[in-house]
C-alpha cells in the first residue's frame, strides 16, 4: 500500500510496490493486491482496513516524514485504536543519526518520534515501525523514499515474514528479451515447453516492450539446487526454440548485450547514422565502458554531410538516392575507413511521416555493415510512427552487431 498525493496525481511514479513484490515472490510470499491512496485520512483508513481483511500481512510506504502532510502514524494509531506516544527508541535513533552526521536536527523532526503506542521501531537508520493486528497479522509502515523503504524491507521486513510464515516453496525466475519475433510467434514457439521438460510448476509471462518481447519464466520447488537446475534447463530449451532471437537475459538490454560482446571480442566500431539521428550511438554509450570499442559516430542527415564526412559519391546519391543499398554500403565503408575501426555500421532511411514514395514508402530503411572491406547491406520496411520506425531501426542495427560478434558468417548471410 503506497501513500502520497504525488502518486495519485501522476506526478511521481510509484517504484516501491513493484520492487517489493519482486523481492517477496522468490521467498514464497505472494502479493495479493497493490493499493495507492493520496494523503487523505479517510481513504488511508479504508484502504488499510480492506488490506487487513484480505491479507495475512501488509506493507505500507509513504507519509512518515516530518512535514504536516505526513499523517501515516496518526492514521495507523486511529485504525489500531492506539494513542500516539513518544518512542524512546526513535528519539535515540534520531539523536544518534544527526550526531554521527555532525548536523543539528531540523525543526519539526520530532514528529518522527511520535508513533502508535507499542509500535516496534524497525530500523536505526530511518523511520519505520511495525504493528500487529488481530490474528497476528503484521503491518509494516515504512518511508516512501525508495532507498529507505528498500533497506527496511530487505533487512527487517522479509526476514521477519519468512520467520513467521515459513514458506515451503523456493521460487526462481529468469527473463529473456526477444527481438525480431512478435508476441504470438514467441508464444507459439514456446508452447508445450513445461510438458517437454516435465516441470509442471513452470509459468510463462509475455510482456511486449516495443520493439521487443520479454518472457519471464517462473517456477517453484522444494530444493534450491533442483530449482536452479530446472530454470537452467528451461532457459536452454527456450534459447533453442527461439533460434537466435534472444538478444538479452536477466533484465539486461540489447544495447548492453551488444556493447559487452563488442568489448569482449576486441572489436572497434564507427557508426554512420542518418534517419536514427544518433539513437544507436546513444544506446551504446548508455553502457559503461563503451569507449573501449565505440570510436566515432557520424550523424549524416543531409546528402552534403554524407559526401563531406563519409566520402559517399555524389553520383551514387544522384543515381540511387540517399536511401539505398549503394548509399548504405558507402556510408559503412566510409565510417570504418575514416575512423580506422574494425567495423563500420550505417543506417539510412525514411522515418516519416512524409518523404516516402511508391518505390520507397515511409518506413524503408537500409543498413550496411562492413568488416575488413567486406560489406553486407539489407533493406527493411518498418511500420508505425516516426519514433517507432527509428526505434526499430536502432534495434536492428544493434542486433546486426550482436549477431556478427556471435558468428562472423552473419556478414555473408545477406
Amino acid at each position: 500500500m503506497c501513500i502520497g498525493d504525488e502518486l495519485v496525481s501522476g506526478k511521481v511514479v510509484d517504484e516501491n510496490a513493484r520492487w517489493a513484490a519482486a523481492r517477496l515472490w522468490p521467498m514464497g510470499l505472494d502479493v495479493k493486491a497493490m493499493i495507492t491512496v493520496g494523503d487523505d485520512p479517510p481513504a488511508i483508513k479504508s484502504a488499510l482496513k480492506q488490506a487487513l481483511d484480505s491479507a495475512d500481512f501488509v506493507l505500507v510506504s509513504g507519509g512518515l516524514g516530518a512535514t504536516e502532510d505526513d499523517i501515516t502514524a496518526q492514521v495507523a494509531a486511529d485504525v489500531f485504536a492506539l494513542p500516539l506516544a513518544e518512542s524512546r527508541r526513535m528519539v535515540k535513533n534520531l539523536r544518534y543519526f544527526f550526531q554521527s552526521m555532525g548536523k543539528t536536527p531540523p525543526e519539526g523532526i520530532d514528529r518522527l518520534t511520535w508513533l502508535p503506542q507499542g509500535a516496534e521501531v524497525l530500523s536505526r537508520a530511518s523511520a519505520g515501525f511495525k504493528l500487529t493486528a488481530p490474528q497476528g497479522k503484521p503491518v509494516y509502515f515504512m518511508p516512501g523514499v525508495p532507498r529507505e523503504m528498500h533497506h527496511i524491507t530487505e533487512h527487517h521486513v522479509i526476514p521477519q515474514l519468512v520467520e513467521q510464515f515459513q514458506p515451503d516453496q523456493i521460487r526462481k525466475s529468469g527473463e529473456l528479451l526477444i527481438f525480431g519475433l512478435d508476441e504470438l510467434e514467441v508464444q507459439k514457439r514456446l508452447k508445450g515447453i513445461a510438458g517437454e521438460l516435465g516441470i509442471p510448476s513452470l509459468n510463462l509471462g509475455y510482456y511486449p516492450r516495443f520493439p521487443e518481447v520479454a518472457v519471464i519464466f517462473s517456477l517453484s520447488g522444494k530444493q534450491n539446487q533442483k530449482a536452479d537446475q530446472d530454470l537452467a534447463a528451461v532457459l536452454k530449451a527456450a534459447y533453442r526454440r527461439l533460434d537466435g532471437h534472444v538478444v538479452a537475459k536477466g533484465g539486461q538490454t540489447l544495447a548492453q548485450t551488444t556493447a559487452h560482446a563488442l568489448a569482449d571480442h576486441n572489436l572497434t566500431l564507427a557508426l554512420a547514422e542518418s534517419c536514427t539521428g544518433g539513437l544507436i550511438g546513444h544506446s551504446l554509450t548508455e553502457v559503461a565502458g563503451s569507449s573501449s570499442f565505440f570510436m566515432r559516430g557520424y550523424i549524416v542527415y543531409s546528402n552534403q554531410a554524407k559526401e563531406e564526412l563519409l566520402g559517399v559519391s555524389s553520383q551514387t546519391l544522384a543515381e540511387h538516392g540517399a536511401v539505398s543499398h549503394e548509399t548504405a554500403r558507402e556510408m559503412a565503408l566510409g565510417a570504418a575507413s575514416r575512423a580506422g575501426t574494425d567495423l563500420g555500421l550505417s543506417v539510412t532511411g525514411i522515418a516519416g511521416p512524409g518523404g516516402g514514395s511508391p518505390e520507397k514508402p515511409v518506413g524503408t530503411v537500409y543498413f550496411g555493415l562492413c568488416h575488413q572491406e567486406k560489406v553486407m547491406t539489407k533493406g527493411y520496411l518498418f511500420s508505425g510512427s516516426r519514433e517507432q520506425v527509428k526505434l526499430q531501426a536502432a534495434h536492428t542495427a544493434l542486433d546486426w552487431l550482436r549477431r556478427f560478434t556471435e558468428d562472423h558468417a552473419f556478414l555473408y548471410s545477406h
